[in-house]
C-alpha cells in the first residue's frame, strides 16, 4: 500500500545538518540556487514590493531560515537575467526581512553590472556543485531547459508546478534525475497542508473514486504582476489547477487514474487587462478509471480575473468517493483579522507565518509553503549522505515520476482548448502515462 503521509514522514525524519551527538561525522549539507527572482522568491515585482499575501516572499525567507538552522550550505545564490535588479532585492529584504538572527546576504547571477543575460542559469551552475540543491521559480516555458541543466550538473531540483508543459519534456527530466541519482521534486504544497493532507488520507479509505471537484482562483490585479507571461508562455490552468490535480492524483495512487480530459475556458476580461488574447477561466472536465472497476468524473476550475474578497486566493474542492464524501476550504480557516487602513480579512498562517514573535524570531517553520522545501533539503541530505536513493521518496513526496499524471492531464486540457473542446486520451504503459492522443 502506497505511503501517502507527508505529515508522518516528516516527524519520522531525524536528520540534522549540524554535527550528530556521540561524536558521529557531520552529515553534509547543500549549497543552494534559486532561480528566479520575482514574486514568489523575493516579493518583488520590479515596480516595488508585491501587493499580494506574498509581500517578503516565500522561497528566499525559508532558504535564509534554512541557512540559519545549518539545514543548508552559507552559499545562497539568486539567478535571474538582469543584473540590476538585484541591488532592488537587497533593499526589499533589508526593509522587510528583519527578522531577529536572519541574515539575507546571497551571491546573485548575472553579476549586478550585466543588464541582461538569459543564460546566467549555466554560470550559477558551474558555480556550484554536484549534490547541491536548486528551486526554480521562472517562467513555465523556461523550466525544462534550467532544470535539464541542473540535473546534467548533478544539482538536486525543486521546480514549481507545472514542471513543465508538456508529459515529453517531463520524462525526459524524469529519466535525467534517475541517470544521475539525483532528487527531482514538484513544489506542490497542498501536500504538507494538515487539512489537505489528512482529507488524502480519509479519501484513501473510502472505496472506489466517484466525483472531485475544484476552484482556485487569483484577483485581477494580479495579472498586472503576472503581464509578461500571462497568456503567452503559460495559462491560468497550468498555474492554479495543477495544485488540486495533483492534490487529487496523489490521494487516489494505487485507486484510479485519469484516462481523458475535455477543456473550456471564458474570456473577455484578461483580453480588456492585457490587450492580447487571454483565457479569464479554464476548466478541465476529466474521466477517471477506477482500478476496481466503475468510473469518476472531476471537474477543476482556476481563474485569474477573480474581483477582491477577504482573501486573496479563493481554494476549496470537494471529493465523493464510494463510502464518503470530503469537502475542504483552503482559504478559510475560521481566523479573520480587521484594522484601520486594511481591508477585512480571512488569514491562513497555516501556509506561511510572516508575523515575528514578541522576540523578532521568525515563526513560519511549521507553514506548509515552509515544510515543502525542508521536506526537499532533508531528502537531497539524505540522498548525498548515502542514507537513502532517490526512488525511494516516490511515493512520500512530489517526485518528478509520481506527478506525470499531473502534467499529463494539465497538457491535455491545453490541446482540448486550442483544437475545439476536443476529448484527448491520456495512454500508459504500466503505472505511468506517456502519451496523449
Amino acid at each position: 500500500k502506497a505511503t501517502v503521509s507527508v505529515l508522518y514522514w516528516l516527524a519520522a525524519m531525524t536528520l540534522t545538518s549540524t554535527e550528530v551527538a556521540n561524536g558521529k561525522k557531520a552529515k553534509k549539507v547543500p549549497n543552494t540556487i534559486l532561480f528566479g527572482t520575482g514574486e514568489y522568491t523575493t516579493g518583488w515585482t520590479g515596480s516595488g514590493g508585491s501587493k499580494s499575501d506574498k509581500s517578503m516572499g516565500v522561497v528566499g525567507v525559508v532558504h535564509f531560515d534554512l541557512r540559519s538552522r545549518g539545514l543548508v550550505g552559507d552559499r545562497i545564490a539568486l539567478c535571474g537575467r538582469s543584473g540590476p535588479k538585484f541591488q532592488q532585492i537587497r533593499d526589499h529584504f533589508k526593509k522587510n526581512i528583519t527578522f531577529t538572527g536572519m541574515s539575507t546576504d546571497f551571491e546573485c547571477f548575472p553579476a549586478e553590472d550585466v543588464a541582461c543575460k538569459p543564460d546566467a542559469y549555466l554560470d550559477a551552475l558551474q558555480a556550484f556543485k554536484p549534490g547541491d540543491i536548486c528551486s526554480v521559480f521562472t517562467p513555465d516555458d523556461t523550466h525544462f531547459d534550467i532544470c535539464l541543466a541542473a540535473l546534467e550538473r548533478g544539482l538536486h531540483v525543486m521546480v514549481t508546478k507545472p514542471v513543465v508543459k508538456t508529459l515529453k519534456e517531463h520524462q525526459a527530466l524524469v529519466d535525467k534525475a534517475r541517470e544521475k541519482g539525483v532528487l527531482l521534486q514538484v513544489e506542490v504544497h497542498k501536500r504538507f497542508d494538515p487539512v489537505y493532507n489528512d482529507a488524502c488520507a480519509r479519501m484513501r479509505d473510502l472505496g472506489r473514486f466517484n466525483h472531485f471537484t475544484s476552484y482556485m482562483s487569483q484577483p485581477k490585479l494580479q495579472l498586472q504582476t503576472f503581464k509578461a507571461w500571462a497568456g503567452i508562455s503559460s495559462d491560468i490552468s497550468y498555474y492554479l489547477n495543477s495544485h488540486h490535480i495533483d492534490f487529487h492524483v496523489w490521494a487516489m495512487t494505487g485507486i484510479a487514474v485519469p484516462v481523458s480530459v475535455r477543456a473550456v475556458a471564458s474570456t473577455g476580461v484578461a483580453e480588456e487587462i492585457l490587450g492580447r488574447p487571454c483565457e479569464d477561466t479554464i476548466t478541465l472536465t476529466v474521466v477517471w478509471k477506477n482500478n476496481a472497476g466503475g468510473m469518476g468524473t472531476a471537474v477543476y476550475t482556476a481563474s485569474w480575473t477573480a474581483g477582491e474578497s477577504d482573501v486573496h486566493s479563493q481554494q476549496r474542492f470537494f471529493c465523493l468517493m464510494e463510502k464518503g464524501e470530503v469537502t475542504a476550504d483552503q482559504c478559510h480557516r475560521g481566523y479573520t483579522v480587521g484594522a484601520d487602513g486594511e481591508r477585512f480579512a480571512s488569514l491562513n498562517p497555516l501556509y506561511i507565518r510572516n508575523k515575528a514573535d514578541a522576540k523578532g524570531r521568525y515563526c513560519g517553520r511549521h507553514g506548509y509553503g515552509y515544510l515543502s522545501f525542508e521536506s526537499f533539503v532533508e531528502a537531497a541530505t539524505a540522498i548525498n549522505n548515502e542514507e537513502a536513493t532517490p526512488e525511494s521518496y516516490d511515493f512520500d513526496l512530489p517526485t518528478g515520476r509520481s506527478t506525470l499524471k499531473m502534467t499529463a492531464v494539465l497538457e491535455a486540457g491545453r490541446i482540448s482548448l486550442d483544437e475545439g473542446g476536443r476529448e484527448v486520451t491520456i495512454v500508459y504503459k504500466g503505472e505511468d502515462p506517456v502519451s496523449l492522443e
